[in-house]
């Protein structure tokens, strides 16, 4: 081994630059930090905390733009029967008027 060979795996040498190289991504394998504890825990506890917290999922907001659709075209043709239906009473009214009139 040179000085510039560090030891790794049984029979396999690496560059000491290539060791520099590997060490970001092997500090962060073996550092724990917070992050990724939760990162863990909610990868394997999501569905059970989505159900406890009642959190909503794109799932959830696709049904929920589904269903304001629908709401929003209803209302629209209440609309369109409400104005409808006051056309029909003033014609009423004006029948009322001139049969009482008579």
């Amino acid at each position: 081994m040179t000085e510039f060979e560090t030891p790794g795996i049984v029979g396999e040498k690496h560059s000491f630059a290539d060791t520099l190289r590997e060490l970001p991504g092997h500090i962060d394998q073996n550092l724990p930090t917070m992050d990724k504890g939760l990162d863990k825990y909610f990868d394997q506890n999501m569905p059970a905390i989505i159900d406890e917290w009642g959190l909503i999922t794109s799932m959830h907001l696709t049904e929920l733009e589904r269903r304001l659709a629908r709401v929003h075209s209803e209302i629209d043709s209440l609309e369109k029967g409400h104005s409808a239906i006051k056309t029909r009473v003033a014609r009423l009214a004006t029948e009322i008027r001139n049969l009482e009139g008579s």
